[in-house]
């Protein structure tokens, strides 16, 4: 449970429920829980305002969480200098505010989470492609029973920021909903994690003081293993050491 003095602010980047409904913002309610179970107060940053506006929010908490969920968009290929494949569904006002968001908080030396889209935007953001779909294979992808439930293997690095809240157990069981995955990896990130066809399933920063965490898979909904409440709780305790750090240099500036 949490144990900081600090309960540390986490914005969540939410776009429209593309194509379903345009005029509903989507957010899965386990992103909430699993940041709140974790000692967060989640904090919702929204399409509809514009980038000035995104950057003051960003620079008001304390850690930046961007997900993923059933039907999430996909990022506009344009990003990566590629045309867009039939399968490919779009919200550009979301990469807008995600790239912007990614920008600033890296830029302030923030924590960052993504999960599914948001490990893929972050990739994209940070100069990296994207598989824009996924063959069916030897991995169902795109699982067809609860996202409670576990479908395939993830292999970790040992020695990365994933295997340390599992324990340092290198092999664990996920969910799997999306139907793109990172191609070349961004400058500044590297993989940590696959599944068992070779398909990139985590990634971190290259550098080890930097918190900057993608996975493909949905932790949130696997709320119930130690792994990912670990995932979850190491992100939160980040962000409350990033505030605490600020709120130092602060008080000690001239």
């Amino acid at each position: 449970m949490f144990d900081h003095p600090h309960r540390p602010l986490i914005g969540i980047t939410v776009g429209r429920d593309v194509p379903n409904r345009p005029s509903v913002l989507r957010l899965t309610e386990n992103y909430v829980r699993a940041l709140t179970s974790s000692g967060a107060i989640p904090v919702v940053i929204t399409t509809g305002i514009d980038t000035a506006a995104v950057r003051t929010l960003v620079e008001r908490v304390d850690g930046l969480l961007l997900p993923g969920g059933v039907d999430a968009p996909d990022p506009h290929p344009r990003h990566y200098s590629e045309e867009a494949q039939p399968t490919t569904v779009i919200d550009e006002d979301l990469d807008a505010l995600e790239i912007a968001a990614i920008a600033r908080a890296t830029g302030l030396g923030m924590p960052v989470l993504g999960v599914c889209r948001g490990c893929q935007i972050l990739n994209v953001a940070l100069g990296g492609s994207l598989i824009q779909h996924l063959e069916p294979g030897k991995v169902n992808h795109l699982q067809d029973i609860p996202l409670g439930l576990e479908t395939h293997e993830l292999r970790l690095e040992a020695g990365s920021r994933l295997a340390a809240p599992a324990g340092g157990e290198l092999l664990l069981r996920v969910n799997s909903l999306h139907h793109q995955a990172i191609a070349r990896t961004a400058p500044g990130l590297r993989v940590v994690g696959t599944s068992e066809d070779g398909v990139v399933e985590a990634v971190e920063s290259t550098d080890p003081d930097e918190w900057i965490v993608g996975v493909q898979y949905h932790p949130e909904e696997l709320m119930h293993r130690l792994a990912h409440r670990g995932l979850f709780a190491d992100f939160v305790a980040a962000c409350a050491r990033y505030t605490a750090a600020r709120t130092t240099e602060r008080n000690t500036s001239p």
